[in-house]
């Protein structure tokens, strides 16, 4: 009983997980740090926050009460960071330095303070960090060596509360770097080892980890188009006497992106997608389909980034977007995800500044697995896949009364909308739970930042 309960609240949140648990200030320091200080060739950028806010469903419980009572809490949030870099190009001027890098670290530290009893606990920490180092960026040839790190706090939705799916993860990546002088071509060759590391003993079960290799290029053909490319080939295992399935995923697109107008861009990639599940425990079955995404943006001042570059928040934009893939799960082989989204982000005269980021999904798990472990067996009747329906939104606006503090709201809505029940059949012949699948989930927070 337990494992499916981890198994299932991991499969509907580890996903979204990193946008729901970090900060926007910490995922787009570029339109969130302030002007820095320098000390030499590098820059520093400290920063503290602190918020209050509701969770609606902290343990992100079926809203029919099959895995529990809801249970509601108000917390207080304090999210210290920094980070270091070299000079950005404002400051340095001239030509790009032989090695560049960036380092960042924050910690969230949240403090419950109502409901205590219920939820088992009075805080929780997660840690975000990252560093890259880039040897001869901007040269023909160059060379960059990419980690991230983060610990998240969460708690499945057992009934006892205190066990949870608090967990590690950490990538590490290098890469080589062509660069066609005048910006024409530039291709990147990588690989990447990441691992999953969930701390509690009940839950060790879904630890894994992951070796990639990767390839992305863009060559910029017309002034204002690029042929862009990314392929990958990975290869995931999970901890010893797991009963999840082992996997290659293959993932290959080729796409255009392109400038329409100084404000319009457009961007169409389409490929294919291959899962290659290790069929020896179960028939698990595979995912061999089409993968891409299409997206058209309207940026409301100033000019488009360069065709096939991202844009940050800073350049205030509207977007209508599409993305098509597949993801690993916990309690099925895989799911597909077809997933509709809008984003707005916008900063005005320098002081105010709001991001919006909503999608629709609609979710095709693959049968559920049938796992024995303990003495439990977990299924579901007849085993088959089954669709639901994701609703995600995320709200954060800022006020900036001065070049180094802000007030902000944030504002996140995620609900599954589902039929399915699945089933834990325990060793009493005839015992059995219905758990449904079906949840929502509302969190908002109000509070002031300083940043530098």
């Amino acid at each position: 009983m337990k494992r499916l309960l981890f198994a299932c609240t991991a499969s509907a949140i580890t996903v979204l997980s990193s946008a729901a648990n970090a900060q926007v200030w910490l995922k787009d320091r570029q339109s969130t740090e302030g002007s820095g200080i320098r000390s030499g060739d590098v820059e520093l950028h400290p920063g503290i926050a602190a918020e209050a806010g509701y969770d609606s469903n902290f343990f992100q419980r079926p809203s029919d009460g099959s895995g529990g009572a809801l249970q509601s809490t108000v917390k207080l949030r304090v999210t210290p960071s920094f980070t270091v870099s070299t000079l950005t190009a404002d400051r340095r001027g001239g030509e790009p330095p032989k090695v560049s890098f960036s380092a960042g670290a924050a910690l969230a530290y949240s403090e419950y303070l109502t409901n205590t009893a219920e939820l088992k606990r009075n805080r929780d920490f997660g840690v975000n960090a990252d560093l890259a180092l880039g040897i001869a960026p901007g040269r023909p040839l160059g060379f960059n060596i990419l980690d991230t790190f983060s610990r998240t706090a969460q708690p499945s939705l057992s009934a006892d509360g205190t066990a949870g799916l608090n967990r590690d993860e950490n990538r590490i990546a290098g890469e080589f770097v062509y660069t066609r002088p005048g910006g024409l071509l530039d291709w990147r060759f990588g690989y990447g080892f990441s691992n999953s590391y969930f701390e509690e003993n009940t839950a060790s079960y879904l630890s894994n980890v992951k070796h990639e290799i990767y390839t992305r290029g863009r060559w910029k053909f017309l002034p204002r188009t690029a042929l862009v490319y990314d392929g990958s080939a990975q290869f995931q295992s999970y901890s010893n006497g797991s009963r999840l399935p082992n996997s290659t995923p293959l993932r290959t697109r080729v796409g255009l992106a392109g400038l329409l107008s100084d404000r319009l861009s457009v961007m169409a990639m389409a490929g294919w997608g291959a899962s290659f599940y290790d069929t020896s425990k179960a028939d698990v079955g595979q995912f061999d389909s089409v993968i891409g995404q299409a997206e058209i943006r309207y940026f409301f001042g100033g000019s488009a980034p360069e065709a096939g570059q991202a844009a940050s928040t800073t350049m205030s934009s509207f977007a209508l977007g599409f993305t098509r893939d597949f993801l690993s799960s916990y309690f099925t082989a895989f799911y597909e995800r077809d997933r509709g989204y809008v984003t707005i982000s916008s900063l005005f005269a320098q002081r105010f500044f709001v991001s919006i980021d909503a999608g629709v999904a609609a979710i095709r798990y693959s049968a559920p697995l049938n796992t024995t472990s303990d003495g439990v067996k977990l299924a579901a009747p007849g085993a088959k896949p089954f669709t639901d329906t994701r609703i995600d939104a995320s709200l954060f606006a800022e006020y900036r009364a001065t070049s180094w503090l802000g007030f902000n709201a944030t504002g996140q809505f995620l609900s599954e909308l589902s039929n399915a029940k699945l089933s834990t059949l325990g060793t009493t012949a005839g015992s059995s739970v219905p758990l449904a699948l079906q949840f929502s989930r509302f969190q908002a927070l109000a509070g002031v930042r300083a940043f530098w």
